[in-house]
């Protein structure tokens, strides 16, 4: 762990301080946290295990998981776009302003309305025009989108043999044509809103020099990156519901709440490890997902023990944002987890 996410581990035992996700992304800003996960000269030279890490510590003082998730997957897309993939001249133009913190927010735009993420269904397409390209098409559930500096966005660049090719396009988040519509989420940290673009130009150096089909070099991966990061903010947000819920338990029910701390404890290592593997392996073969997929099925055998705790705990007001948001990640990730059982399985039939 980071010195800075010690010390904001440390703060985790004292009163949560209730503070917007954007005032949180401004104090990490502040304390030199986007530098976390970043290769040198621009970051800390940290791997992802250091981004799980400031991401846990930040969920656990803010008691937010929202701050967690705006932070680790801001922080996954500089390390995972930009610093591995950007060409010299754009890891120069981006990296100082995304680890100094003057852009604060960053974007993914790759799933799009009634497509999901499948790219057989995706349309947003970027033609070729002189000097660059000119993007259009629709975005669904882009997180940060209502703050974000810069947006990564997912678009067709040609065909092959009537395979769509995908390229990453590095689209600054005032680009003329880029319309955010953010609605009630307007200027929040941690929120999702679709993203239309009307014939957006991009320079021709927007496009990041990913070698073969940008979705399934960059945008593919991400998703297991996202949960094996995630995990760690899961079991954070786990921690600090069961703290919660306890507090206001009778005596008699201390034997299921140690049973609880025990599931938590579980879930807090296993998405440590989860973390690491990413940094002893790089590039997907380096994804766990036997552990990925046992922390986030415990968590959800642990999570309708933990709301039946006798006390009431579970109906105030902290507690239901926080069993709210577990509920909406898990529709956001359940494709994914559905992908890595038949994956585990397949490997369990084969004697693996």
């Amino acid at each position: 762990m980071s010195a800075a996410a010690d010390t904001a581990a440390n703060a985790a035992g004292r009163t949560v301080s209730r503070r917007s996700a954007g005032a949180w992304m401004e104090e990490a800003r502040r304390r030199g946290l986007f530098r976390v996960g970043l290769p040198a000269p621009w970051g800390d030279g940290g791997g992802y295990a250091a981004i799980a890490a400031t991401a846990r510590a930040l969920t656990l003082e803010a008691g937010d998981p929202t701050v967690g998730m705006a932070f680790a997957v801001r922080q996954l897309i500089c390390r995972s776009f930009i610093a591995a993939h950007g060409s010299p001249a754009q890891k120069e133009r981006w990296l100082p302003a995304l680890a100094s913190g003057d852009i604060i927010a960053v974007s993914l735009a790759v799933s799009e309305p009634d497509a999901g993420a499948r790219p057989k269904l995706l349309k947003t397409r970027a033609t070729k025009a002189q000097g660059g390209w000119r993007v259009s098409g629709r975005k669904a559930w882009v997180t940060n989108a209502p703050v974000a500096g810069l947006i990564v966005v997912i678009a067709i660049i040609g065909e092959e043999d009537g395979r769509k090719r995908f390229g990453a396009f590095l689209t600054p988040g005032d680009a003329p044509g880029l319309d955010i519509q953010a609605g009630a989420d307007a200027g929040q940290h941690g929120r999702h809103c679709p993203v239309v673009l009307d014939d957006v130009f991009l320079p021709d150096d927007a496009l990041l020099p990913v070698e073969g089909d940008a979705f399934a070099a960059l945008a593919l991966p991400f998703r297991t990156l996202e949960d094996s990061v995630g995990l760690s903010v899961q079991a954070a947000a786990f921690e600090r519901l069961l703290r919660l819920v306890a507090r206001a338990a009778p005596d008699d029910a201390n034997g299921e709440i140690g049973a609880l701390a025990g599931f938590a404890a579980l879930m807090r290592q296993g998405a440590a490890v989860a973390a690491q593997a990413l940094d002893v392996a790089a590039g997907r073969d380096g994804h766990d997902i036997a552990t990925v997929v046992g922390v986030k099925n415990l968590l959800e055998l642990a999570l309708p023990r933990l709301e039946a705790l006798p006390g009431g705990g579970a109906a105030g007001e902290e507690a239901q944002g926080l069993l709210k948001w577990f509920a909406l990640w898990a529709g956001v990730a359940r494709h994914a987890r559905a992908a890595y059982q038949e994956r585990l399985a397949a490997g369990v039939r084969a004697g693996d």
